[in-house]
């Protein structure tokens, strides 16, 4: 029998060892479970996980999974109901020390399920709602971001293009999306927003395309301009619950509306439409992260970080259908949306 030398023993054992420990390293170090309401599919979700992911850079520190529940694409409730299901089991399974939960669906059906659990904290992100709808007001384990509209950015378009203000007159704002429960969401803070000097005339959430075809032709006829948020939930009709594209939609918005029409997210233009004065989905990612470190890093508990509230908006532009519209604004808009890459022909 061979003989093992006293170096070679050594160096078996050091490679033992540095196993041993990488293995315990892997097993014990933090994880991060970044769980969507939606598929990569999504353009929204698409730049969420770019924010992400400029902040997660140090992956040998922790560990980071995805899960997609894909609830846009079923919006059916015995869908969602089952994805929530399938995704606390893999919550159960993995106990990660941090989930970042993105979008109501994301809350409503899976993370809310945490609330005060003893060794897992939820960072909220994309909430049109309320933190109070989920209870995540009354947890000490739960902080994030909420995500709302820019307003007073497109209050602010609104009065600075020269289309409009060249009525004479306040602008008539009409709002349009699907019953989607983010829409509910959006509608609730179009209808609290003080929209004054403009006039918030009318809002409609109808759950078919057809119904979304009358409500664009008759908002037409009371208001100078339309703003939708989401419209991916639009039944093709009462009997056929095959949902309708959403550049079908958006094609067909634009090549029927009577007014120029714009939107409070971002991917409306990649899409087929005009104009875009939409929450940064950047932001939603980045924070949320943010909060994520400082929880697994730092050491703080998620009460001692404040909930808080989407501050910044990206715009995005057509400029083949601004100038079908004659729909002008100052060209610092277009400057932010070249800036930001969203600048199409």
């Amino acid at each position: 029998m061979k003989k093992i030398s006293a170096q070679n023993f050594m160096i078996g054992l050091f490679l033992a060892g540095s196993l041993a420990l990488l293995v315990w390293f892997n097993v014990s170090r933090p994880t991060i479970l970044v769980l969507h309401s939606y598929a990569t599919d999504y353009s929204w979700v698409r730049d969420v996980n770019l924010g992400i992911n400029r902040v997660l850079k140090s992956k040998s520190l922790y560990g980071v999974r995805w899960y997609y529940m894909d609830t846009k694409r079923h919006p059916e409730p015995e869908y969602k109901r089952t994805a929530g299901t399938a995704a606390r089991a893999v919550i159960e399974k993995m106990q990660p020390n941090v989930i970042i939960a993105i979008d109501d669906d994301a809350q409503q059906f899976a993370a809310k399920a945490f609330i005060n659990h003893p060794k897992i904290n939820v960072i909220f992100s994309g909430v049109n709602n309320e933190a109070s709808d989920y209870g995540y007001d009354k947890a000490k384990n739960v902080t994030g971001l909420l995500e709302r509209l820019p307003l007073p950015a497109i209050r602010e378009a609104l009065q600075m293009s020269d289309s409009l203000q060249s009525l004479g007159r306040p602008v008539r704002l009409a709002f349009l999306g699907d019953t989607s429960g983010t829409v509910k969401g959006d509608a609730h803070q179009v209808k609290q927003f003080d929209w004054a000097p403009v006039q918030l005339v009318d809002s409609k959430l109808v759950p078919t395309f057809p119904e979304w075809q009358a409500a664009l032709n008759e908002l037409g006829g009371k208001a100078d301009v339309i703003l939708v948020t989401n419209y991916r939930g639009l039944r093709r009709s009462d009997t056929d619950k095959a949902l309708v594209s959403a550049k079908e939609v958006v094609a067909w918005t634009e090549a029927h509306a009577k007014i120029p029409v714009l939107s409070g997210n971002g991917f409306y233009t990649e899409d087929g439409g005009m104009l875009a004065i939409g929450t940064s989905p950047y932001q939603q990612g980045e924070a949320a992260a943010a909060m994520a470190l400082q929880i697994i890093v730092d050491g703080k508990k998620p009460n001692e970080i404040p909930i808080r509230r989407s501050n910044q908006f990206i715009v995005t532009m057509s400029a083949s259908k601004m100038n079908a519209r004659q729909f002008k604004l100052p060209q610092v808009y277009e400057a932010a949306a070249r800036t930001g890459d969203k600048y199409f022909p």
